[in-house]
């Protein structure tokens, strides 16, 4: 039986709890997970890609079968083909998400029919959550200690000093 590789890709700029718990369901659902760290480019990025490649790494240290990566350009769609993966895989918090998360996929599909996507309903208790809230949420030094792992909120209190 072939190995089941599943890769989810976003921005992760901040990574929050919601991120943590689908990666770590996954992890259960996948021989191996690729967190995908990709540009946005409708969004300003606080960290870089390589900060967030340290932050996410240094909270899935506890799961042996997660690899971080990240995309500086090109397709999600072209890079599952690449490393033979067998699914994306995407969190959906609200019926808006799972609407643009099935126009995703079907554009994806469109990319490659091979490509299957998996819809991961987020836990009842981080719905809320959005990178953007927890950003602006920061930038007037309001408590995301609830939203986010203690070293993503360190490393967003210490960015937004400077």
């Amino acid at each position: 039986m072939s190995k089941k590789v599943g890769v989810f890709g976003g921005s992760f700029d901040p990574l929050t709890y919601g991120h943590l718990d689908l990666i770590e369901r996954a992890s259960q659902l996948f021989d191996e997970v690729i967190v995908l760290i990709a540009m946005n480019t409708s969004k300003r990025s606080v960290f870089t890609l390589e900060e967030r490649q340290q932050l996410i790494s240094e909270v899935t240290g506890h799961l042996d079968n997660i690899k971080i990566d990240s995309l500086k350009d090109g397709l999600i769609a072209n890079y599952y083909q690449k490393v033979g993966a067998t699914s994306l895989i995407r969190g959906v918090r609200s019926a808006q998400d799972f609407e643009y998360e099935s126009n995703i996929a079907t554009v994806n599909k469109m990319q490659h029919s091979g490509i299957e996507t998996i819809l991961l309903v987020a836990n009842e208790k981080y719905r809320y959550l959005s990178s953007s809230l927890i950003k602006e949420i920061a930038f007037f030094k309001g408590d995301i200690s609830q939203m986010v792992p203690p070293n993503v909120e360190k490393a967003i209190m210490e960015k937004l000093k400077k």
